[in-house]
């Protein structure tokens, strides 16, 4: 399968949606105190440990998609929201739509089509590993096989990891991570799918424990927008 961000129509593969949401991963890598001289263990729990202080994430991104055997890539950016338990939203700017999960549905509005394609919850998220990060009970040393790779020279400097998933079905081959020296926050986010595709974000303006309204995350249909439910995607 050709998990690619956005297609000919700008609009969502159900892959795709599954990267989106692999890369609140890296949003939760929020304040590491310390680098260099502690194990990889040693950061892996200071990740989890930042993930269960974490309540809520307001951030920018912007994102890159190039495709390995088209030599194609794609560009977008917007805005990310995300509340616990499970709710998230990212509001594209650059190609004009918005992709929003909650406790119960999950959906795509591109405005450009009038329209919202409506999926059920479990038909996004079915993955095992994005299920441990909704779930808030994922330990990322049990998911990934988690490397430290060597720094990024600057100015500024980015620290990386490369995290390698166990799953054998899963969509995503490789996942690193950019840290930031002066903050020792994830600034960046690139995965790659088994056909060798590349997502990359970008993540600017990270605010950790935002008040957000869980209101920002529930289904209004816009007058004069249709809601075509969408088939279940066939379990990976």
């Amino acid at each position: 399968m050709n998990y690619k961000f956005i297609d000919k129509k700008n609009r969502f593969s159900l892959g795709a949606l599954r990267f989106a949401l692999c890369a609140i991963i890296a949003l939760f890598v929020v304040s590491m105190e310390a680098y260099g001289q502690e194990t990889t263990s040693e950061l892996v729990a200071k990740v989890q440990r930042q993930y269960d202080q974490t309540r809520s994430i307001r951030a920018d991104f912007s994102q890159e998609t190039r495709s390995r055997a088209a030599s194609l890539g794609t560009t977008a950016k917007g805005k990310l929201y995300f509340l616990k338990p499970r709710a998230i939203r990212w509001d594209y700017s650059e190609p004009k739509q918005q992709f929003v999960i909650n406790d119960e549905q999950a959906w795509l509005y591109v405005p450009e089509e009038k329209t919202i394609y409506l999926y059920e919850v479990d038909q996004i998220i079915n993955s095992p590993i994005v299920l441990a990060f909704f779930s808030g009970l994922g330990k990322l040393a049990e998911t990934f096989d988690i490397s430290q790779l060597p720094p990024e020279p600057g100015p500024p400097v980015r620290f990386r990891l490369e995290l390698l998933p166990r799953e054998s079905e899963s969509p995503v081959a490789r996942v690193t991570l950019w840290i930031a020296a002066e903050s020792y926050r994830v600034v960046r986010i690139q995965t790659e799918d088994p056909l060798g595709n590349i997502n990359e974000i970008t993540f600017t303006n990270i605010q950790v424990n935002p008040s957000l309204e869980p209101s920002w995350f529930a289904l209004n249909v816009p007058q004069g927008v249709r809601v075509e439910r969408q088939e279940a995607m066939p379990s990976r």
